[in-house]
């Protein structure tokens, strides 16, 4: 799998599509927060991905942040499934409340 940038950019936000051999699995939009912080919002993929596909699906993306020099990616979860695999993901959650987890970026 890989990620291809679309060309569309609109008040700091840029979608994205995730790929398996030239074929589209799923969708994500990085919204800048600030500079160096983006959150993950619309991530969708195909209804076929197993959960260790979507477990990849998010080190992918983890991957590609890295590589953008992105400092922080967040993410606002929705479920109990969600906050597991975010913690799995080394996300942690910064705001109980809006259930908003963040992921720092370890650049080397």
């Amino acid at each position: 799998m890989y990620i291809e940038k679309l060309n569309l950019k609109h008040n700091g936000e840029c979608g994205y599509v995730i790929k398996k051999d030239h074929h589209e699995v799923g969708s994500f939009i990085l919204a800048e927060q600030e500079e160096g912080v983006s959150r993950l919002q619309q991530l969708s993929v195909a209804e076929d991905v197993s959960k260790a596909g979507i477990l990849y699906v998010f080190e992918l993306i983890q991957d590609y942040v890295k590589e953008e020099e992105i400092r922080e990616l967040q993410v606002e979860s929705h479920s109990k499934d969600l906050n597991h695999l975010l913690a799995h993901q080394q996300f942690e959650c910064k705001d109980e409340e809006q259930q908003l987890w963040t992921y720092k970026v370890i650049n080397n």
